[in-house]
């Protein structure tokens, strides 16, 4: 018969204590850790709200400027005849200016604004004006929010689809503003990019919607795809 044996195991008090001890200083770390890579993370984004904050007031004191001097040239427009229409080509100029330095204001406001999530690549604004029967203005805003916001590379494709007597008809940008020559366009921005031209459209055509794409440079992938109804606003 074997003979059992006990075996002894000798308690330390201490032991429990250190372990105690380093699980707290464990804890301790991690916490650290975690405060400053919030602190690190606020400050990346407060200095992203400072640089907006300074392109309002800079869009702010340009509009005011360009909004003076239109001023200026509406008191002094009973000059002769040719500095008269000089003035009013300037004018016509200021006022474009002032439309677009305003519409970026506005812009840059909606971005500070702007509570939600990053949603990527979206388009908005997106205008279609009559300049004659042949002839439509567009006019269209691609904007860009992302957990980091840099310069990206944006290649756009825009289609406008419509028919032509029986048959469906789908037509590139380029077959119809003279000013693109190859799809898709390439654009680069950090916030927003403000698009515009003129459609010039073929005898017989009507259109119906308009169809745009966009997608990074470096991937192959669609980040954002809206169909528009054709509304032309006269």
């Amino acid at each position: 018969m074997s003979e059992r044996r006990s075996i002894v195991v000798t308690y330390r008090e201490g032991f429990r204590y250190w372990l105690y001890g380093l699980i707290v200083l464990i804890s301790l770390v991690s916490l650290m850790a975690g405060i400053l890579w919030e602190r690190q993370k606020g400050s990346e984004v407060l200095a992203e709200k400072n640089q907006l904050f300074d392109k309002v007031a800079a869009l702010q004191s340009l509009v005011k400027s360009k909004t003076t001097e239109l001023e200026m040239i509406r008191v002094n427009s009973d000059v002769d005849s040719a500095a008269l229409e000089n003035a009013r080509q300037e004018m016509m100029e200021l006022q474009a200016q002032t439309y677009q330095d305003q519409e970026q204001l506005q812009l840059y406001r909606e971005l500070l604004e702007d509570t939600d999530p990053p949603g990527g690549l979206s388009v908005s604004r997106f205008q279609l004006t009559l300049v004659d029967s042949k002839n439509i203005a567009y006019r269209w805003v691609a904007r860009q929010k992302t957990a980091k916001m840099q310069v990206n590379t944006i290649l756009a494709d825009i289609r406008v689809m419509g028919s032509r007597g029986d048959k469906p008809v789908s037509l590139s940008l380029s077959e119809l503003d003279t000013e693109v020559k190859k799809m898709p366009l390439t654009i680069k921005f950090k916030y927003f990019s403000i698009n515009q031209g003129i459609l010039r459209l073929p005898d017989g055509f009507n259109p119906d919607t308009v169809q745009i794409s966009l997608r990074y440079s470096w991937s192959d992938k669609l980040a954002y795809k809206q169909t528009f109804d054709w509304k032309v606003e006269e």
